[in-house]
């Protein structure tokens, strides 16, 4: 699951930490920082991707499980991202099982109606607490385990305060994106809520379609912002945009 995606080009005040690169035996490397601002993500992912080139030499960088706590600093009006990781591994193309579909590839009213309930039964085992199910929803190559995504769904429902619903939105089909894990057809949903105590979401889930009809979560980014926040902080619907922002 590739952290590259949907990143926004933004510059921070803040100097840039430092990056650790160390091997992983037998999964290929992982690249570690301790804390960054919100607004430094692009920055980061990008002397990522430098130093991961750098470490695989003449073979490809196939990026796998990225991770991240973050927390809202209140009162700078900004996200700090926590203990990021990134994984890669390095791979020869002219062997490489994961081929790309046609640059001009289009998803069908069918294909993208499947996709669409595929995140739908996420977000319904997200929201239930169905951490097994939602283990067998991701790629496997990215290690999630129940206890990983229990987590998830707590957090996703820390800040609910009545029943709702998580339902997605298609924001878009990408081919053979240049960051992702591998070649192929994927499909991007942000999670919107009607939950009482939740006043908004940032982030979403990348789709990857392994083949019609079939399909795996990629990368879930999702962040949860509550009515609490808003109301002790004072915090306008621009501040709260500002939070989203990568």
């Amino acid at each position: 699951m590739s952290a590259m995606i949907f990143a926004a080009l933004m510059a921070s005040a803040q100097p840039l930490p430092a990056i650790k690169v160390e091997p992983v035996p037998g999964k290929g490397y992982a690249a570690t920082v301790v804390a960054i601002d919100a607004d430094q993500y692009a920055s980061i992912i990008e002397r990522v991707k430098v130093l991961a080139a750098q470490r695989c030499g003449s073979k490809k960088v196939r990026f796998g499980r990225f991770q991240f706590d973050n927390q809202v600093d209140v009162k700078r009006g900004v996200t700090v991202i926590k203990d990021y990781r990134q994984a890669f591994s390095c791979y020869d193309p002219a062997t490489d099982p994961y081929k790309p579909v046609p640059a001009d590839w289009k998803a069908s009213a069918t294909e993208t109606a499947a996709a669409t309930r595929f995140v739908q039964r996420f977000l319904d085992n997200l929201d239930e607490g169905n951490s097994a199910a939602l283990v067998r929803m991701m790629d496997p190559a990215l290690e999630t385990t129940a206890t990983e995504m229990k987590r998830f769904s707590d957090e996703a429902k820390m800040h609910q305060t009545g029943t709702g619903e998580f339902t997605p939105r298609l924001d878009g089909w990408l081919n053979n994106p240049e960051d992702a894990s591998y070649p192929g057809a994927y499909a991007y949903f942000a999670v919107l809520s009607s939950h009482p105590g939740l006043v908004g979401t940032c982030g979403g889930l990348l789709v990857y379609r392994v083949r019609e009809g079939e399909y795996q979560i990629a990368q879930y980014d999702v962040r949860y912002f509550s009515q609490d926040l808003v109301d002790k902080s004072g915090m306008t619907d621009e501040q709260l945009n500002r939070l989203c922002e990568r």
